[in-house]
């Protein structure tokens, strides 16, 4: 009896897939951004599952590459994903300090 593929690795390596592909679209559109942290952190869980399984004896062995892939992807989007979040918070506060400037001048004191 032939096994089936693993739907948890074809997902995973879906997901991951998106997860990237959103994260390099998020440079222009910055309103995307959580789209690839979330898509990530599911590819990531998916594809440790998917690994799980076929180490387990539970899934066809030839679906542990897609598994991986899909891990990986999940696991890089992930971590880029935050760091372009961290930036993009600097970014904007960075926009609030500069709008706030002209209020230091008038914040001066006399001793």
């Amino acid at each position: 009896m032939q096994q089936s593929t693993n739907t948890m690795a074809i997902a995973s390596l879906v997901l991951g897939i998106v997860a990237i592909v959103t994260l390099l679209s998020a440079g222009v559109f910055w309103g995307c951004l959580p789209i690839p942290l979330i898509c990530g952190i599911l590819a990531w869980i998916l594809g440790k599952n998917a690994i799980s399984q076929v180490d387990a004896g539970l899934g066809n062995p030839s679906d542990r590459g897609m598994a991986t892939a899909g891990y990986v992807m999940g696991l890089i989007a992930v971590v880029l994903s935050v760091i372009a979040l961290c930036c993009w918070g600097g970014v904007m506060l960075g926009i609030i300090g500069i709008g706030i400037f002209p209020l230091w001048d008038s914040m001066r004191f006399s001793f």
